[in-house]
């Protein structure tokens, strides 16, 4: 088996170059491409899945406490009910944009995880990443159940996506390396 995958594309390792990866050769630099192997990704696991999870939690929350200080200080009542939660949204908001371009959260950044399209191995888009979140949510987080026993969640099947342990395997969305890396 090639490894490759049918009308599917990824960054060519040296020029960054968006690229079909059943070629042989890059479209940009002429340069030849490595095979792209499934089996060099780790697929995460479920203790650092659900720690991954807690922390994006907790980094969504983070902003309750200094506000239900306020709030008391302030004898403002409305201050927790009303802007605490459009915090928490916001901080979601944020978390989704940034997954959609690069595959990460604060809790998956942190322990090295990665949120890939799993046909292709790219970043999952804005799209997918917003369906797997109300999928997760409209299911009150059942939809990741599946993750305790090490299996995907079926809010990653549905959506087509699956998360990736970069710090034991290899990282797909990390681009080719930079000048700047090596200084």
């Amino acid at each position: 088996m090639s490894g490759r995958f049918s009308g599917a594309t990824y960054a060519c390792p040296h020029c960054g170059f968006d690229t079909p990866a059943d070629g042989e050769f890059c479209t940009m630099c002429g340069r030849a491409l490595p095979p792209v192997d499934p089996s060099v990704y780790q697929p995460a696991g479920r203790v650092v899945r659900c720690s991954a999870f807690l922390l994006d939690l907790a980094a969504m929350l983070s902003p309750a406490l200094p506000l239900a200080v306020i709030a008391a200080l302030l004898g403002v009542a409305a201050v927790v009910y009303l802007v605490v939660p459009v915090g928490f949204v916001a901080i979601w908001a944020w978390m989704q944009i940034w997954q959609s371009l690069s595959g990460s959260t604060f809790g998956k950044s942190i322990l090295g995880l990665r949120l890939v399209r799993a046909a292709d191995f790219r970043p999952p888009g804005l799209a997918a990443t917003l369906g797997r979140s109300l999928i997760f949510l409209l299911t009150v987080g059942v939809a990741g159940l599946p993750v305790l026993r090490g299996a995907p969640g079926w809010h990653d099947r549905l959506t087509g996506l699956t998360v990736l342990d970069v710090l034991n395997g290899a990282d797909p969305v990390a681009g080719p390396p930079r000048l700047d890396d090596y200084r």
